[in-house]
């Protein structure tokens, strides 16, 4: 394990690393315009890490897993008993014993995952989503025309398995159909592109 991902590692430089360098409101349209999450909701965080996001929702019922404890005890240091803090895998039987959710988000972790471990996640969530709920996905990407920093920043990312926007949305249409697709340049202090998609199961 490189000194990079170890230090990632530590709860408190992971923070300051993915929210300290975007730009104010970054954070809110994700919540705002993606997300939007409703009081009431259940809302299932995969790769949570600390959780900060549910620091911008609603009064939701939040259940936030990562692989990391560190981050989990982190996360329930921080919000207690706002949500539920898990250490557990979307393959473990206990993942299966969580319900169904309106939301599901998958925030920065598409990129640490291979195409094959993507295809099994998507699966997985397939099956704990409501009829009308949606999957929320966003991630670093790889856009043609693209600051140079941009892609440099994208290529040595920590997640090895950086897209194309078009790599993201042929593994999300496995088992969804993509109702909202948005590139953004725009949300970091350094140059720096994201893919999120809003998607929903399939209709009839």
């Amino acid at each position: 394990m490189g000194l990079r991902t170890r230090l990632l590692r530590i709860p408190h430089v992971y923070e300051v690393l993915t929210n300290g360098l975007g730009k104010p409101g970054g954070r809110e349209w994700l919540v705002d315009e993606l997300i939007q999450a409703e009081p009431g909701m259940r809302i299932l965080d995969v790769g949570c890490g600390t959780a900060s996001i549910l620091g911008l929702l609603p009064e939701v019922t939040y259940i936030g897993i990562d692989h990391n404890p560190d981050y989990i005890a982190k996360a329930r240091r921080a919000f207690g008993d706002r949500g539920a803090f898990v250490t557990v895998d979307v393959a473990d039987k206990e993942f299966q014993q969580l319900g169904s959710f309106d939301r599901v988000l998958a925030l920065g972790l598409l990129r640490h995952l291979d195409d094959t471990s993507c295809i099994q996640l998507m699966q997985s969530i397939s099956e704990c989503l409501t009829p009308t709920g949606r999957l929320i996905t966003f991630d670093n990407s790889l856009v043609k025309g693209q600051h140079p920093v941009a892609w440099v920043l994208s290529k040595v990312d920590r997640g090895r398995f950086s897209r194309s926007p078009e790599g993201y949305r042929a593994i999300i249409e496995t088992a969804f159909e993509i109702k909202t697709e948005v590139v953004r340049h725009d949300l970091m202090r350094v140059p720096y592109s994201h893919a999120a998609f809003v998607s929903q199961l399939p209709q009839p």
